[in-house]
Order: structure tokens, then C-alpha cells, then sequence
């Protein structure tokens, strides 16, 4: 097609090629979603992620394995193929923190085991205090046993905000006040990854002004966060075992591990 466009100049000749490019294009599809020719092949691997999911950050806690690809099309085949009771969908869509995967497959099938209480992260309000123009909302987070986490915090609703290492008054900030960029829905994003002896325990200092937001904004949370541990669950492997051979796994930085925990902080007034 490349070398074909550099005659489209020509005089009589772009109606023809123009046809003969739509022809190609239009049989490269019908083959493809046919099956005849395979969209993804082992030289041409198609990109996955397998994680398995506790998330708390609802009334209830839920966990499930996640099963999904930055690739275009369904994920229908690799599901069947796993046999695992995966449900596919964009009614399953996953607010990771720094994204949101919009097309899931999903089961609960075993998730509720292999993985530990003890790595489920807590975000919890230590201190509420007026301040002149507004509070103060002193929040304890502890990333469990994750030294790879990601957090978002809504800026429509906090005027700024501190963060240190620990709860002791002494500790140095890590973040210190100052003025604070969003993106366009509002949230603040950081990002976290360290060794072996990083913190886990941390606290914020949310700046909240008097100022009263609309309703719609009070729906979604204060906080949220987002930790990952690079540990294959038996329900994870068991996953990747049964992919179909076409498949790689591949994440990029903000993605999540194969055990990801989500929890959050709701609007308080």
C-alpha cells in the first residue's frame, strides 16, 4: 500500500488505486474477523494482563480475576480457551486508579482465597480539625505489604495537601505544601515504587476549604488507591497457564501487578 501511494499523483490513476486500497482493506477484514487469517499469532503476540483483584473500596469487599488487553477486539476466544467462567464485557469495567479499563472479563471463581488479609490497604481519618477557612483531615495510609502503589486525590474538593513517612509529628514531608497540578476530572496523581525496606505507613494532610461542592462531585471518593504485589496467586497462574500461546503479558508503568488491592476514602463533611 506504501509504495502504491506514491502514485496516487498521478493523473487517471487515483480512482483506481483508491478502489483497489478500500478492496484490500475491506478482504484483510473479512478474513481476519472470519478466522480464516488469525488476528494474533505467536510472532505477532497479542498483549494481556491477568490480575487478581480485592477491591474494598465499595460497601462490601469484593475479589475477582481480571482479564484484560490494551489490543483492539474481544477477549471472547482467550476466555473460552481458559475455561475459568469469565464473563466478557464493558459492564465490567475497573477503575485501576491511573486508568480505567473499560472492557473486563471477569470471574469470582476462587478469588476470595490466596491471597493475605494482612496486604489489604487502609485509609483512615486520624484527625478532623476547623481551621481558619476550613479543616484539616489528618488520613493514616497504610499500603500493607506493597511498596508499589498508586493514589489519586480529588483536588475539585482539597485546597492542598501534605504527606510524610509514619505518624510522628518529626518525620519530613514528603510532599510539602504548595500549589498542585490535576487533570481535567480533578485528581492529583502519585505515584509510588520502592525496595524492600520502603514505608508502608504514611500520612496525608488534606487543606479542605468551606467552600461547599455540588452533590455530583460529593459521589465519588476523596481518595483513592490502588497497591500492587508482584505475586502470582494459584488462581492467576492457573490463568496464565491456559492463555493461548498468541499471548504475552505486558503492563506499562501505571499498570497494576498480578494481585492488586483498591481501596478508598469517601467524602466526609
Amino acid at each position: 500500500m506504501v509504495y502504491l501511494l506514491a502514485y496516487i499523483h498521478l493523473s487517471g490513476a487515483k480512482k483506481s488505486i483508491v478502489t483497489a486500497l478500500c478492496i484490500i482493506t475491506a478482504l484483510s477484514l473479512a478474513l481476519v474477523s472470519s478466522g480464516v487469517l488469525p488476528a494474533f499469532t505467536e510472532d505477532t503476540a497479542r498483549a494481556v494482563n491477568v490480575v487478581h483483584v480485592v477491591d474494598t473500596s465499595g460497601q462490601d469487599q469484593v475479589a475477582f480475576i481480571s482479564l484484560f488487553s490494551n489490543t483492539p477486539g474481544n477477549l471472547n476466544m482467550e476466555a473460552e480457551q481458559i475455561k475459568e467462567g469469565f464473563r466478557c464485557g464493558r459492564e465490567n469495567k475497573i477503575d485501576f486508579v491511573s486508568f480505567e479499563a473499560k472492557y473486563n472479563c471477569v470471574t469470582k471463581k476462587d478469588a476470595e482465597v490466596g491471597w493475605d488479609k494482612h496486604d489489604i490497604p487502609v485509609l483512615r481519618v486520624i484527625n478532623d480539625k476547623e481551621r481558619e477557612g476550613g479543616r484539616v483531615i489528618a488520613v493514616s495510609m497504610d499500603t500493607g505489604g506493597s511498596s508499589r502503589w498508586t493514589l489519586r486525590i480529588d483536588m475539585d474538593e482539597i485546597e492542598d495537601f501534605t504527606m510524610q513517612v509514619g505518624e510522628e509529628e518529626e518525620e519530613e514531608l514528603m510532599i510539602e505544601r504548595g500549589e498542585k497540578s490535576s487533570n481535567e476530572e480533578g485528581w492529583h496523581q502519585i505515584q509510588f515504587a520502592g525496595g524492600k525496606k520502603a514505608p508502608t505507613s504514611f500520612v496525608l494532610k488534606l487543606y479542605k476549604e468551606e467552600e461547599v461542592s455540588d452533590d455530583k462531585k460529593k459521589q465519588r471518593p476523596l481518595l483513592k488507591l490502588r497497591t500492587d504485589l508482584n505475586r502470582r496467586t494459584p488462581q492467576v497462574q492457573r490463568v496464565l497457564e491456559r492463555l493461548p500461546p498468541f499471548c504475552t503479558m505486558f503492563g506499562k508503568s501505571t499498570s497494576p501487578f498480578t494481585l492488586a488491592f483498591l481501596a478508598s476514602l469517601p467524602y466526609t463533611k
